[in-house]
Order: C-alpha cells, then sequence, then structure tokens
C-alpha cells in the first residue's frame, strides 16, 4: 500500500510541475465542456482552450512552426508556446505589451503601448527601442513592401514605417485598432471610435465596409478571404465577407481581441480579462 501512495504522490507532483510549466496548456474532458459552457459556436466550428493562465494575453502571433508568441499585457512579457503546449519566456521587463510582429530575419517587435514605443527582440537579445514617440501604439503589421504600419489609437493615424526614423502616414482621423491586409494588398483598419470596419485605398481613401461593431479589436483574414474581427464589447467574433456581410462564427466570449491564424488554417483568439487563448476550427 505505501508504494501505491508514493506513487499517486510522485504522479500528482509531475502533473503540477507539468502545468507550472505549461506543458499542459489546454483544457480536456468535461473540465473544458465546464469552462466553455457560454461559447456557442457556429455549425461547423469546434472551440478549444490552447492555453490558459496567462497573465492578459492578447497581440497573438503563430510562426511556420506553429509555435503560438503572445503578448501578455498584465505580466509585460512576451511568451512562446510551442505545438505540444510548452512554455518559453521569451522577455519580460516591458511595461503593457500589446502587440507582436516578426521579420523574415526572425526579430519579434512589441508595441508599448503606454511608452509609445515599438520594441525589438532580436533573437539572443533583450528588447531595445525601435521606433519611439508614438501616440499609444496597439497594433503591428508588415506590409508586402516591407513598411511596418503601426496603428496609433490616440494618435488617430496608421503609420508606416520604411525604417526606425522614416514614417508616413497612411490614414488618419480615427482610432485605430486592428488591421490586415487582402490578397491584393488592400489594407482593412478598426476604427474603434466609429465601430466599424473599413478598406483604405492606396490614396488613403476610406471605405466604410461593416458598421456598427460592438469594440473591433484586431482583425483576421481567412483562406476564404473573408475577414475575422472580434466585438469585444458583444462578446463575439464576426465573419465579414468584402462586401459587408457579416455573420457570428462565436458569441460568449469574453473581452475576445487579436485573432490569428496558423498554417493549417486554425484560427486563435485571446480572451485576455480570463487569460486564456482559444483555437477554433472549421473552413475560414
Amino acid at each position: 500500500m505505501q508504494w501505491k501512495i508514493r506513487f499517486v504522490t510522485s504522479l500528482y507532483a509531475l502533473i503540477l510541475a507539468l502545468q507550472s510549466t505549461g506543458a499542459i496548456a489546454q483544457a480536456s474532458g468535461a473540465n473544458a465542456n465546464s469552462e466553455l459552457a457560454k461559447v456557442k459556436a457556429a455549425p461547423g466550428i469546434t472551440v478549444a482552450i490552447w492555453a490558459k493562465e496567462l497573465r492578459g494575453p492578447r497581440g497573438l502571433l503563430v510562426d511556420p512552426n506553429g509555435s503560438m508568441w503572445i503578448a501578455e499585457e498584465d505580466g509585460g512579457a512576451v511568451t512562446k508556446i510551442g505545438k505540444d503546449g510548452r512554455r518559453e519566456t521569451v522577455a519580460t521587463g516591458m511595461y503593457s505589451p500589446h502587440d507582436l510582429e516578426t521579420d523574415s530575419g526572425g526579430n519579434i517587435y512589441v508595441a508599448e503601448t503606454p511608452t509609445g514605443r515599438v520594441l525589438i527582440i532580436s533573437p539572443g537579445r533583450k528588447p531595445r527601442a525601435y521606433i519611439e514617440g508614438l501616440r499609444s501604439p496597439v497594433d503591428l503589421a508588415f506590409n508586402a513592401k516591407g513598411e511596418l504600419l503601426v496603428c496609433e489609437l490616440v494618435g488617430n493615424r496608421v503609420t508606416a514605417f520604411s525604417s526606425s526614423k522614416k514614417g508616413r502616414t497612411v490614414v488618419e482621423g480615427f482610432r485605430p485598432h486592428g488591421l490586415a491586409f487582402g490578397k491584393d494588398g488592400t489594407v482593412y483598419v478598426n476604427d474603434t471610435s466609429g465601430r466599424r470596419l473599413v478598406r483604405v485605398s492606396p490614396g488613403g481613401k476610406v471605405e466604410p465596409i461593416a458598421l456598427d461593431i460592438d469594440g473591433p479589436i484586431g482583425i483576421a483574414i481567412g483562406r476564404s478571404g473573408d475577414l475575422y474581427v472580434p466585438a469585444r464589447g458583444a462578446g463575439k467574433l464576426l465573419r465579414i465577407k468584402p462586401d459587408g456581410t457579416r455573420t457570428t462564427v462565436a458569441e460568449g466570449l469574453t473581452t475576445p481581441r487579436d485573432p490569428a491564424f496558423d498554417a493549417a488554417g486554425n484560427l486563435f483568439i485571446a480572451e485576455t480579462d480570463v487569460g486564456r487563448v482559444l483555437k477554433l476550427s472549421g473552413d475560414f
């Protein structure tokens, strides 16, 4: 009997250790069903918990190897979670990081919103300032020209940087929070002040696509070319076609933000206030 007690105790200790390191990152079975009881998905869409016990996750970035990089806003850190669920702290000591982007050299760019900076994390190096003097940078994305586009929320503009010192205004006049590029290079931007999703022409002309979105934060484009936009205030993830037609992919979400696709076409979304990331599978 004693060896059984010792075995169970050791097994329990091992499970706790794996959970603390993030090796067990997903809920399963009845527990998963209980935690997702409020989440309702559209037919053909399945929802699972990809990671939890994160500190204000947002700014999801999935690399070609299937690893996910997460900006932990409340923890001031960037965390990497591998396909096997193992977690690695990439960088710490940042002030409210909001979004992440990467380039072909493996550098990670971080929007550090309150300080008005974009940081760069080069392989093997600590975070350092790359762009300064911004007005609440919240979202980052490289375009086909290699420019780094930055949504400046308080600055009411999207700025494109060809270098750390050289920038141009892409569009201005509203509070942007989320941007993405279509296959044809079209720039899509969330206008949070106007509660809408817009299309921006090369000349800066703004064309509304979808109106009355309750707190749009983040945009992802699926293989179909449709846009996926969280409505944070409504707790929904919307699917919006380029012609403006919309459907609800999932509802009952808690402060959903910053959707991102992996190479297999799975869609991930951060639920910032409950510290977890959901994985949605289906035909996107």
